[in-house]
């Protein structure tokens, strides 16, 4: 029976996630799999080519060897034993798992928030403090986009959630209300 990739990852994610924090390593360890995923995010078919058989299995080792040569020896570990199962494709998953088990260790949400003009940094700094105590994070990362559309006001959206203070849909409410 096969896994499915999201099966795979998280399934090697708490695996490293558990071995990182029982040993004090969650901090290099994290660190480590930011720079690994950045390889991959830069080279998008790195885990394509790694984990078929394209390549010659020297040539396929000799770039795994690299991508480990820099690393801890738990970082080492999961790589090569992500190679020696064919899963090279699903490492980026992996790593997303685990940031997936980082964030919520410690209270880390990310939302996304659209307003009608920019923001400056002490606006966003304060949407994000707001929002944090509103669902109980303690931190807050903010992606930022624009949408003349909404008129004014924020909307916040995060982990299925939204939170609407648009001038946009106040007034649509309003309208709705007149209406009726």
């Amino acid at each position: 029976m096969s896994l499915n990739r999201t099966t795979v990852a998280k399934r090697y994610a708490r695996a490293l996630f558990e071995l990182l924090s029982e040993k004090d390593q969650l901090e290099t360890g994290y660190t480590e799999l930011q720079e690994l995923r950045r390889v991959f995010q830069d080279n998008p078919q790195l885990g394509t080519v790694l984990s078929d058989a394209s390549l010659q299995a020297t040539d396929r080792q000799k770039l795994v060897s690299q991508l480990a040569e820099s690393a801890s020896p738990y970082i080492q570990n999961l790589i090569q034993m992500v190679y020696d199962y064919g899963r090279m494709d699903t490492m980026v998953a992996i790593i997303d798992q685990f940031q997936v088990l980082y964030d919520e260790l410690h209270h880390t949400v990310y939302a996304k928030v659209t307003t009608a003009v920019d923001l400056s940094a002490d606006q966003k700094d304060k949407i994000a403090a707001a929002y944090a105590q509103r669902v109980g994070a303690q931190k807050v990362i903010l992606d930022s986009q624009v949408d003349p559309t909404i008129i004014g006001g924020v909307v916040v959206q995060s982990a299925g959630m939204i939170l609407d203070g648009s001038l946009k849909t106040k007034i649509n409410k309003l309208r709705r209300q007149l209406l009726s």
